[in-house]
């Protein structure tokens, strides 16, 4: 059995170091593969894949959280999908340009650089290109939904990064406790009362979008999902925690609502989890994770025995 855990910070590590995923126990993983023809460390991804079988896998392509000016691939944030190896999934996390680097629309040009890349590649990885899901929580539930309902925007690709001749486009989305609206995002956070300690959390709606997004809303609206819905948009699972204090739980509430007005019921579920704040360990209980992956086994005709 493959097994992923993850392991605490060592002692002497710097302030504020999350806990790092274990996957000394994969047995067949490619690891840091860049997915631009770029150097640049930020846009690599690493691709985990079952103990058995010759594929193609459907993949499960995860974005990992973090305000968008921090995280990475292999945080423990990641365990929430990555265990889907055991399920007969290949995992797929990616890192993206953050904040401090690059704002709007870089990063996103990142990601959908990652799914053409992944396309491109899917014969050499023992991918199935026509059963991609994307995944992510909070900074990285954006990503996922964007990239849902963006299909064939071309104003969101840099097509100059690699493998321009394949598209981005995704057949399912699961996002937790996500940012889904920047211009909700930027005045809850704004409205938010401090931190323990008495600090006030960044304002990283606005500094993702490179605007006061209250400000300027039309350029906040630019850079979220739900100006690009289509009916096209491929089913959706979220799950948003009633009391979450860093991102707004109606933005969750909203995106499925909206999805369903152009494409029909059902097309996006929402499942609210009460009480739950921002990445609550609800999000991590059976009944959760069991759901994403009821949901990802029904979009891509997963039979179990």
């Amino acid at each position: 059995m493959d097994e992923i855990r993850y392991l605490p910070p060592p002692p002497d590590a710097p302030p504020f170091t999350l806990p790092e995923l274990d996957l000394s126990d994969v047995r067949r993983k490619y690891l840091d593969i860049p997915y631009a023809e770029t150097d640049n460390p930020a846009q690599t991804l690493d691709i985990l894949l079952p103990g058995e079988g010759d594929g193609p896998f459907p993949t499960l392509i995860q974005f990992h959280g973090g305000a968008f000016l921090g995280g990475d691939k292999r945080d423990f944030q990641c365990i929430y999908l990555a265990k889907g190896i055991q399920r007969g999934y290949a995992v797929v996390n990616v890192n993206y340009r953050l904040t401090g680097e690059a704002v709007f629309p870089l990063p996103v040009y990142d990601a959908k650089a990652a799914i053409r890349f992944l396309r491109a590649n899917a014969e050499t990885y023992r991918l199935d290109p026509a059963r991609f899901a994307v995944s992510g929580d909070s900074a990285g539930a954006y990503f996922a939904a964007l990239l849902g309902t963006s299909a064939g925007v071309g104003a969101l690709e840099d097509l100059s990064m690699g493998s321009a001749e394949y598209d981005s486009s995704v057949q399912a989305v699961i996002g937790m406790f996500g940012v889904y609206d920047l211009v909700m995002q930027s005045v809850f956070t704004d409205d938010a009362p401090p931190m323990p300690g008495g600090m006030k959390m960044v304002n990283y709606a606005d500094t993702f979008a490179g605007v006061v997004c209250r400000e300027h809303p039309g350029i906040a609206s630019m850079a979220s999902p739900e100006p690009y819905i289509t009916k096209n948009c491929p089913p959706m699972l979220i799950q948003g925690g009633t009391a979450d204090e860093v991102v707004p739980y109606n933005a969750s509430v909203e995106l499925v609502r909206k999805v369903n007005a152009v494409c029909g019921e059902d097309r996006a579920i929402l499942e609210s989890i009460e009480g739950a704040t921002h990445g609550h360990p609800d999000y991590e209980s059976e009944r959760y994770t069991e759901s994403r992956f009821a949901f990802l086994d029904r979009v891509f005709g997963m039979k179990r025995d």
